[in-house]
C-alpha cells in the first residue's frame, strides 16, 4: 500500500512500530507489542497489515518518499550549476545515511532483513534516487558542462561509486568528517571526468540528453 494512501490508524501503527524497531530491534519486536503500543488488539492490528514485515516495508517506504523530496529540491535549486547539484546530491545522501545508520545496530538490522526479505524495496529505492540523479546529469548535457552518451547508464555507475557513503554500510564505516572529504574526493573526479569529455565534445548536440531514464 502506498504511504500517502494510508489512514490516520495506519501511520500511527507505523509510528509505533518504526520506534520499537529501532529501540528493541527488528527481530525482538512482536505484532502483539505493537498492538498493544497502539491501543489495540492483535487481531485489530492484522487487518491493517498482514505481517510485520509489511509494516517494516511500508515504515521504509516512507523514509524513500521524504528521502526523495528532499534529494528533489537539490534538483530544484535555481542558482545552482548541475556539478554543485551532483555535488549536493552525493553529499546529502551521504548525511541521510549516516544519520540514520552509523552506530545504530538496530536500524542496520532492519535494513539488512528488508533488504533479504524484500529486496525489490531497495530496488525501487535505488531506482527513485537514480532517476533524480539522471535528470541532474542530463542538465548537464543541456547547458553543455557534461557530455554525457549515455544518462541512465551513468548514473547507475555514479551511484555505484558512492555506494560505500550513501548506503547502510555507513554502519561500518569512520567518522563524519572523514568520510565526508573522502567523499568530495571522489565527486571531484567524477566531475574532474565529466569536464574533460565536455572539453573533448564542445558541440556536442543536447540530443545526447535523450537517452531514456528507466
Amino acid at each position: 500500500m502506498p504511504t500517502e494512501h494510508l489512514d490516520e490508524t495506519a501511520k500511527q501503527i507505523l509510528h509505533a512500530a518504526s520506534r520499537r524497531f529501532l529501540h528493541y530491534g527488528y527481530g525482538k519486536t512482536t505484532m502483539s507489542e505493537i498492538a498493544t503500543d497502539c491501543n489495540m488488539s492483535t487481531g485489530n492490528l492484522y487487518r491493517y497489515f498482514a505481517s510485520k514485515l509489511d509494516i517494516a516495508e511500508s515504515f521504509v517506504r516512507e523514509l524513500r518518499r521524504e528521502q526523495i523530496a528532499r534529494l528533489r529540491a537539490v534538483l530544484d535549486a535555481p542558482a545552482s550549476t548541475p556539478a554543485e547539484k551532483l555535488r549536493q546530491f552525493f553529499l546529502l545522501k551521504f548525511k541521510l545515511a549516516y544519520e540514520r545508520f552509523h552506530d545504530k545496530p538496530k536500524a542496520y538490522e532492519l535494513s539488512s532483513e528488508l533488504i533479504t526479505e524484500r529486496p525489490k524495496v531497495a530496488l525501487e529505492w535505488e531506482n527513485a534516487e537514480g532517476r533524480v540523479l539522471a535528470e541532474i546529469l542530463m542538465s548537464g548535457n543541456d547547458d553543455g558542462s557534461f557530455a554525457i552518451e549515455n544518462v541512465s547508464n551513468t548514473a547507475k555507475i555514479l551511484q555505484d561509486s558512492g555506494y560505500r557513503f550513501t548506503s547502510p554500510a555507513v554502519f561500518h564505516e569512520g567518522e563524519f568528517d572523514e568520510l565526508a572529504a573522502e567523499l568530495n574526493g571522489v565527486i571531484d573526479l567524477m566531475l574532474d571526468g565529466f569536464a574533460w569529455r565536455a572539453a573533448k565534445s564542445p558541440t556536442a548536440s543536447k540530443s545526447v540528453a535523450s537517452s531514456s531514464i528507466s
